[in-house]
């Protein structure tokens, strides 16, 4: 912008060039572009990068497998569902393969977050570990002998 206001004051390529310290072909490639489409032209802009190798159709699609179990969606004895095997699926349903370690940006971008399960014993009673915390702690406190000091 430094160089639209220069442009502006009707200053020369030569003059411009050496007070940015840049080429003279660089201000001139800048000139055509601000004449062109003014400021606007030469304000930085992002790349676009690759295309994506999934259609927006394809990642709501993969979304609503995501919400079934891997054995639903074919995955015989799995129950949870890993980077690999999520990029399994999208192979298998898509014909499109990405590396595990990629599968956790395709997730972010549906709105997935990493989560792991609780590590807890489908036998675990709360109410009995509450209890517990409740009366037998204490008393269990109580026992232990204070250090004489």
């Amino acid at each position: 912008m430094t160089a639209a206001n220069m442009f502006e004051q009707g200053l020369g390529v030569a003059v411009i060039a050496a007070s940015l310290k840049v080429d003279d072909q660089t201000v001139r490639r800048w000139r055509r572009t601000f004449n062109a489409g003014g400021r606007d032209g030469l304000r930085s802009q992002a790349h676009a990068g690759r295309p994506p190798r999934l259609t927006a159709e394809q990642k709501q699609r993969l979304a609503a497998l995501l919400e079934r179990t891997p054995g639903a969606c074919g995955f015989a004895d799995r129950y949870l569902w890993t980077q690999q095997l999520i990029a399994d699926l999208i192979e298998r349903e898509f014909g499109v393969s990405y590396h595990h370690d990629h599968v956790g940006v395709i997730l972010r971008e549906i709105g997935f977050t990493h989560q792991k399960p609780a590590r807890r014993a489908r036998e675990r009673d709360e109410q009995r570990i509450e209890a517990w915390r409740r009366e037998t702690w204490p008393a269990l406190l109580k026992k232990v002998p204070t250090p004489a000091g």
